[in-house]
């Protein structure tokens, strides 16, 4: 069952004048080396295809981008981190970020890189839903990938962090086990006057719909933010009025010298602070 937003009055919202929108969230503008890092994500993440990558391109639905692809560890009935990739809601691949499950599946946790409808074919409702079909589609199959269903936990960048947030939130029953949210937009309202918006279409009532950050947290089930140290103001803006709202967020991250893309260098690495962090509580 969903959980429904919590209309009353709340201070739970990221504020903004119009000109820092557009700085603050055009992330590619902010980070020009992104070109850079997405080829070296691509690359780090060929080279793990060949060592770890189980199972390429499953379907957990009948949508063209409804595809997953699994790197299963060795044991049984082992934990499950789903990692969902950001890109606005808009681009980016499970094939860009699969280098992500190495240090996960070296310490006996699966890992599932999840691909979803986007913007502007797909709105973000519809996102919001295959996020949930995933989650649904593989407690059916637990069995068969050998996973422990009391223990699948999400992990998202960006876009995914938002989807991972909300997501987490609106599942009252079947709680996941932990959420990872990586440098992840929770009020969406800000959005709205941005370029960014071309695709999405978001208005006051739509943002506010979507914005995990003005519903209940997901009920016992950990939270964890993370951002990279030099993110934009207005990403620190959006995980602080978590942390404050959310009493759920059992710990806040920031990682030093990175920004929104190489964020995730650090969580990729089992001798980084945080990606130890995230390992133990998959396996707690």
């Amino acid at each position: 069952m969903k959980q429904e937003m919590n209309r009353s009055a709340s201070p739970c919202r990221v504020v903004c004048a119009l000109e820092e929108s557009e700085a603050g969230y055009n992330l590619k503008a902010a980070f020009p080396d992104f070109p850079q890092v997405l080829q070296q994500w691509q690359q780090a993440s060929a080279a793990l295809r060949g060592s770890m990558l189980t199972d390429a391109d499953v379907a957990y639905g009948s949508a063209d981008l409804q595809r997953f692809d699994f790197y299963r560890a060795a044991g049984h009935g082992r934990p499950l981190l789903v990692f969902i990739h950001g890109g606005y809601w808009q681009g980016g691949d499970k094939s860009d970020i699969g280098f992500i499950a190495a240090p996960y599946v070296r310490a006996g946790i699966h890992v599932a890189v999840m691909n979803y409808s986007l913007a502007p074919v797909a709105p973000m409702e519809q996102m919001v839903d295959e996020v949930h079909a995933f989650l649904a589609y593989v407690e059916r199959m637990a069995g068969e990938l050998d996973i422990d269903p009391a223990r699948i936990s999400l992990m998202g960048h960006s876009a995914g962090g938002h989807l991972a947030a909300l997501v987490a939130a609106q599942r009252v029953e079947n709680p996941v086990h932990a959420v990872f949210a990586v440098s992840g937009v929770f009020d969406l309202a800000p959005l709205i006057p941005t370029s960014l918006n071309k695709a999405l279409t978001l208005d006051t009532r739509r943002a506010d719909n979507l914005s995990p950050v003005l519903l209940d947290g997901p009920g016992t089930t950990p939270v964890h933010t993370i951002i990279g140290e030099q993110e934009t103001a207005q990403f620190h803006l959006q995980a602080a009025v978590m942390a404050q709202c959310w009493p759920q967020v059992v710990a806040h991250h920031v990682v030093p010298a990175t920004h929104h893309y190489t964020v995730l260098w650090p969580l990729a690495d089992e001798a980084s602070p945080v990606c130890q962090t995230v390992i133990g509580a998959l396996l707690a």
